[in-house]
């Protein structure tokens, strides 16, 4: 009887009957994904704690580790380091400068130059940029995997490519050595949440150019031919509105793990300007101009030449 009394109240007000499932459909559905987002957290933190693990295991075996076990270190990820230009520059004057103002903390440099001694670094840094670099507080870790991180490993996608290249790169530096301090000098902004989640580290960088800019999201908006924009592309609407979608995301993701860095310093007002825009945190940026050596040019008389006929001029 009362079966058929709500059969029949049922069939009188269809609607609470309809309310009453799309309550318990809604219910289940936040039921199944609520567990789904529990799990996943699970078992990335899992993923995680694993990852970490693993890499103290590898790093703390490892023989620059027993070397300098109980001292401050900073590592600066540069994987060619025996490179002669600007950026080697700036990391050849910052290392000098840590050991001026912090005599006891040693610095090692992540460096994918294999074949390169020690000793070879520092002749680098002191016939070629006019920087001493003491011996005692500098150690280098010799990463075989840069082949990653190179551009001709990545013929399309060449962005993500050494993106992701750069995180198996990171990997492989942090099972070598994990130091305190974390200083990415040659833009490879997707090691960052690497050693700060596994490794634990404190992140710098100094950013010489971004990895993507509005502009390069401009010139493939507008489909203008360029470095990072080829004709097939440019000429192709389909393509340009992929590409496009490609760099907005990659622009995203890049804006998500720069923000892990707790100090940054860029080369420019102009490069500051991109990574504010990209990665939102001004109160941590810093215009660094690059160092100069103008010895040769302060030597120069400043007197003017004297008149000889009006040739040209030469500088």
């Amino acid at each position: 009887r009362r079966l058929t009394a709500c059969a029949r109240a049922e069939s009188r007000h269809p609607s609470s009957h309809f309310w009453r499932v799309m309550v318990w459909s809604v219910a289940s559905l936040l039921w199944f994904f609520g567990a789904c987002a529990v799990t996943v957290v699970l078992l990335l933190g899992a993923l995680l704690l694993g990852l970490r693990w693993y890499s103290r295991r590898c790093s703390g075996a490892s023989e620059i580790t027993c070397a300098l076990k109980g001292r401050e270190t900073i590592g600066f990820f540069h994987p060619y380091a025996h490179a002669g230009g600007g950026g080697e520059r700036v990391l050849w004057c910052a290392i000098h400068a840590v050991q001026e103002s912090h005599p006891g903390v040693v610095c090692v440099v992540y460096t994918g130059d294999t074949e390169v001694a020690k000793p070879k670094f520092l002749e680098l840094a002191r016939d070629r940029f006019g920087v001493e670099v003491k011996a005692d507080t500098v150690e280098f870790v010799h990463l075989r995997k840069r082949w990653w991180v190179e551009a001709s490993s990545w013929r399309r996608f060449t962005l993500l490519g050494q993106s992701f290249g750069s995180v198996i790169l990171g990997w492989e530096a942090l099972c070598s050595f994990r130091p305190d301090v974390f200083i990415d000098s040659m833009g490879y902004a997707f090691t960052f949440p690497l050693f700060a989640l596994v490794g634990s580290c404190r992140i710098g960088c100094y950013v010489h150019y971004p990895t993507i800019s509005t502009d390069m999201l401009a010139r493939v908006k507008s489909r203008d031919l360029g470095v990072c924009n080829d004709g097939a592309v440019a000429r192709s609407g389909l393509l340009s509105s992929a590409k496009l979608l490609y760099y907005k995301a990659f622009a995203w993701v890049y804006s998500i793990v720069g923000r892990f860095a707790e100090v940054v310093m860029v080369n420019s007002s102009w490069t500051g300007g991109h990574i504010n825009s990209l990665w939102k945190i001004p109160d941590r940026t810093s215009v660094v101009f690059p160092p100069c050596d103008t010895r040769m040019l302060a030597a120069l008389p400043l007197g003017r030449c004297p008149a000889d006929g009006g040739g040209p001029l030469g500088l």
